[in-house]
């Protein structure tokens, strides 16, 4: 048969006819390399998708973690019961930004957390080193997150953190309060009462250790209390109404979780 043989070998094509003329070769094409710039340590968080095993060395904290392929961003998130305060590595060879991304986006839980945070209630916190920047102690409560990063390839994201019983209790009962007394007051308005209640609630719980929780929160809602006189301000003083909302904020402090006693200070990194 005098037909043609087609021989396909790597990437060339050959043609041998019956007379035995010379190949044909078609010239393959020559792709060049793709250049890339030099791998840098990440600025956010936002590629951190690889799972890390979740952290939950602390009882009742139990942090979602995950980085990026340069182990440089950790990603965590409290998918547990109870508020950690975390802080960059003893060596600072990390720092913490915010992660608004899946926080928590209702006012109730916005307003609680700024309450925390302007309550004064960190200085209490043995464990966080004086010379500690305060923007680097960061209050995480359930379902929030922060952003841990490195900014040397050498070194992976790490991090401190703890539970503290206290500003777990400042975090649920300024939740319990605004979800009453947002629904008629503005932000503005109601920002300083929760403010007072979480400072009331850290002297009460520091001041008071031997009460139960549901006994904490009683006294520190309780008639003539400062948190009292401050939320009954809002109802312009109507007591009826006032007893009516400490009702219905210790029905909801009943269903959170049981304050855990203060952990030790635990560390955290992006390895795998």
């Amino acid at each position: 048969m005098s037909g043609v043989v087609l021989l396909a070998v790597a990437g060339c094509t050959s043609a041998e006819g019956s007379s035995g003329s010379s190949p044909v070769t078609e010239t393959p094409s020559i792709v060049l390399p793709r250049t890339t710039g030099p791998v840098k340590p990440t600025s956010d968080c936002a590629h951190s998708t690889e799972q890390l095993p979740p952290e939950a060395q602390a009882d009742g904290v139990a942090l979602a973690a995950t980085t990026d392929p340069t182990r440089t961003s950790l990603l965590l998130k409290n998918i547990g019961g109870m508020t950690a305060i975390i802080m960059p590595d003893a060596g600072f060879t990390s720092r913490l930004i915010a992660a608004p991304a899946g926080n928590p986006t209702d006012l109730a839980s916005r307003a609680a957390l700024i309450a925390v945070n302007n309550s004064g209630g960190l200085a209490g916190v043995l464990d966080i080193p004086v010379f500690m920047p305060k923007n680097q102690v960061i209050v995480v409560p359930p379902q929030w997150g922060v952003c841990v990063l490195s900014d040397s390839l050498k070194e992976f994201a790490s991090a401190r953190y703890l539970q503290d019983k206290s500003t777990t209790a400042q975090y649920f009962l300024s939740k319990a309060l605004a979800d009453q007394v947002l629904g008629k007051n503005s932000i503005a308005r109601t920002q300083p009462t929760l403010i007072r209640c979480a400072k009331s609630t850290a002297d009460i719980v520091k001041g008071k250790p031997t009460l139960s929780d549901i006994e904490q929160y009683v006294e520190i809602l309780a008639p003539g209390s400062p948190c009292r006189n401050s939320y009954q301000a809002l109802l312009h003083s109507d007591r009826d109404a006032a007893d009516q909302m400490a009702t219905a904020v210790l029905s909801e402090l009943q269903a959170t979780p049981r304050l855990k006693p203060n952990s030790d200070l635990l560390i955290t990194t992006a390895r795998s």
